[in-house]
């Protein structure tokens, strides 16, 4: 497993090269941010919890599976 600097790069980058008026699930960019298992899109969430306030990395595109933002 890599270390959580890394996964959060990753889908950081993954998030950050989702285009403006569109959407992935947390389980997409689990997948491609090469994070796999069953609890790939709960990570997804962890590493988005650690964006600092501010962040141009645009968290809102990135929804749950029934196409909401989560809490």
């Amino acid at each position: 497993m890599s270390e959580p600097a890394g996964r959060n790069a990753r889908v950081w980058a993954v998030v950050s090269a989702i285009p403006r008026g569109s959407v992935a699930t947390y389980k997409q960019v689990a997948a491609l941010a090469h994070i796999e298992g069953p609890s790939g899109a709960r990570q997804v969430g962890y590493a988005l919890a650690a964006l600092e306030a501010g962040t141009e990395v645009p968290w809102h595109r990135v929804v749950n599976v029934k196409g909401c933002v989560s809490p």
